[in-house]
């Protein structure tokens, strides 16, 4: 039988799983154990977790049941879940209406006013046209979402030249200032501000790229392309991201802004928005995607120039930045010929960039060969190319060539960039849906070589995973010993964050002198704000 604090600590550890199913389970597991025992505490700490996870996780329509046992505790945690309620409310037409409207109207009577959630069901009922809008004296969203979401109400009833004088990139957070660009970038291009506009396009699209839950702002990427007379990159956006299907709401916005460059996708659109007008009882969705449809072009053309191409590139546990010019990339891609993967990212953007060198250039590229993997004719290195090209736009034909690199470089006894091959496969299943496979592979105990930097990223990634399932102690073994070997490998920026992920995970786990210790140690590698925060929390925990 679990105890109470046993029970707390299960709780607590779903905080540092991945969203999705696998939290979703942990929480729902531990919610029947609460249950059984009737903690009231941990009934609704349990509560609130699980309606959260549901919202975030792909699965809003279950909200309800958790969070409606909660209400009548008043508990200070549930605000932030009213917010994301009036969200899961338009991202799925199985949520309903009048469930959504009583559970905002018990949230207003348990916590005040909530304009900003107000706005969020009126607009999307098609009857916020002469609200007005003021943030929230609390609310679990910041000050720069709470602008993003007048921005959007602005636009909305025409008012686009306030839309604009509100904008600004003072502040960051996940999200802003990036969606308020995406909402800016076709204003900007009707009122003849081209240079913001494309700027707003590379800096919106660069931070959404690799974000399934983002669909909605990349229709918005979509929908500049097609209005402005880049129906190619329009296309090539919405192959490249028209498999995702993170809600319905999601889905419906990329296929109406994709029925712009292709007809197949209008009807698709239209279904999902009779399905929330039958939830809606009125036809607002299908007369604002029919609207949307038959919207004119901006009346200037917009060269993007290299603005569709991303700025950055997930690799591993790491976000690459990618230089600005041909020259430097080809410097970086050299430098780096011990790092096939990274000169394979390197050269394959420099191809993006000049796909037909002269020169100089021309027979840099040409002694490169393979992009960057040592052998142009090696079976396994061809493989391990293929996967590296097809990362962005087709990541199960990735998996394939990566599994393939895998096992062709295991048969040659090149654990190095087996090793490499492997990781690549880990993340491509870990970030297209399927954690549990990615664990099983990073798990097999194939060797990575002599390669200490190698060696490191896998035990990294076999910790972050074994993190995200909650086998705490096996993610501090593998996460020590990461940091021992990216301490090997004189990697002074990767040993920091690793330090940081232990501190983090020790503060879990409840294990505080662990975790002041790595704390301090992440505070003198590289004293950044999360280090600092994680060692003051640390200490105050230890006392």
């Amino acid at each position: 039988m679990d105890t109470e604090e046993q029970l707390w600590r299960q709780i607590r550890v779903t905080d540092r799983m991945w969203e999705g199913p696998g939290q979703i389970a942990a929480l729902e597991k531990v919610t029947r154990r609460v249950d059984a025992l009737g903690l009231i505490a941990h009934r609704n700490e349990a509560r609130v977790r699980l309606a959260t996870a549901y919202l975030l996780g792909g699965e809003p329509a279950k909200a309800f049941e958790p969070l409606s046992l909660c209400l009548d505790s008043g508990d200070p945690e549930l605000r932030p879940v009213f917010d994301h309620l009036a969200e899961a409310f338009v991202e799925d037409p199985r949520v309903p209406l009048a469930d959504t409207l009583a559970v905002l109207d018990e949230g207003e009577r348990l916590f005040g006013p909530m304009p900003d959630n107000r706005l969020i069901i009126a607009s999307h009922l098609g009857t916020d046209a002469d609200i007005g809008y003021e943030a929230p004296a609390e609310s679990s969203r910041c000050g720069q979402c709470d602008t993003g979401l007048k921005i959007d109400h602005l636009l909305r009833i025409g008012r686009v030249d306030d839309a604009v004088e509100l904008f600004s990139d003072d502040d960051y957070c996940s999200r802003q200032p990036h969606a308020m660009l995406a909402a800016l970038m076709l204003p900007f291009a009707r009122a003849g501000r081209l240079d913001d506009a494309v700027e707003a396009f590379r800096a919106s699209y660069s931070a959404f790229w690799t974000e399934p839950a983002e669909l909605g702002s990349l229709a918005r990427h979509v929908e500049f392309c097609a209005h402005t007379g880049n129906h190619a990159a329009a296309r090539k956006l919405v192959d490249r991201h028209g498999g995702w299907r993170p809600t319905p709401f999601g889905t419906m916005e990329f296929h109406a802004a994709a029925a712009l460059v292709t007809d197949s996708h209008a009807s698709l659109a239209l279904e999902i928005a009779a399905r929330f007008d039958a939830r809606n009882g009125n036809s607002a969705q299908s007369r604002r995607i029919r609207a949307s449809l038959a919207a004119e072009p901006a009346p200037v053309a917009v060269d993007l120039g290299s603005a569709l191409l991303p700025r950055t590139k997930r690799m591993g546990s790491r976000l690459v930045i990618y230089p600005t010019t041909v020259e430097e990339l080809a410097s970086l891609a050299e430098r780096n010929e011990d790092d096939p993967e990274f000169a394979a990212v390197m050269w394959e953007r420099f191809d993006e960039l000049l796909p037909n060198p002269e020169g100089e250039l021309l027979a840099r590229r040409r002694r490169a060969g393979s992009g960057g993997l040592a052998g142009a004719t090696d079976p396994g290195a061809s493989a391990f190319r293929r996967a590296a090209l097809y990362l962005e736009e087709a990541p199960s034909r990735a998996l394939t060539f990566a599994r393939d690199a895998m096992d062709l470089f295991l048969a040659k006894f090149d654990y190095v960039n087996a090793a490499r091959a492997r990781l690549m496969a880990v993340w491509i299943l870990a970030f297209t849906g399927d954690p549990k496979t990615a664990l099983d592979l990073i798990d097999k105990p194939d060797p990575a070589g002599d390669n200490p930097e190698v060696q490191a990223e896998v035990l990294y990634t076999h910790g972050k995973l074994s993190q995200s399932f909650g086998d705490l102690d096996e993610a501090a073994f593998r996460l020590l010993m990461a940091a021992e070997s990216f301490e090997s490998a004189e990697n002074t920026d990767a040993l920091g964050w690793t330090r940081a992920d232990l501190a983090e995970l020790f503060l879990t786990m409840e294990r505080f002198e662990d975790a002041a210790d790595a704390a301090e140690e992440a505070v003198r590698l590289a004293p950044t704000a999360r280090a600092r925060a994680l060692r003051n929390r640390a200490y105050l925990l230890r006392a």
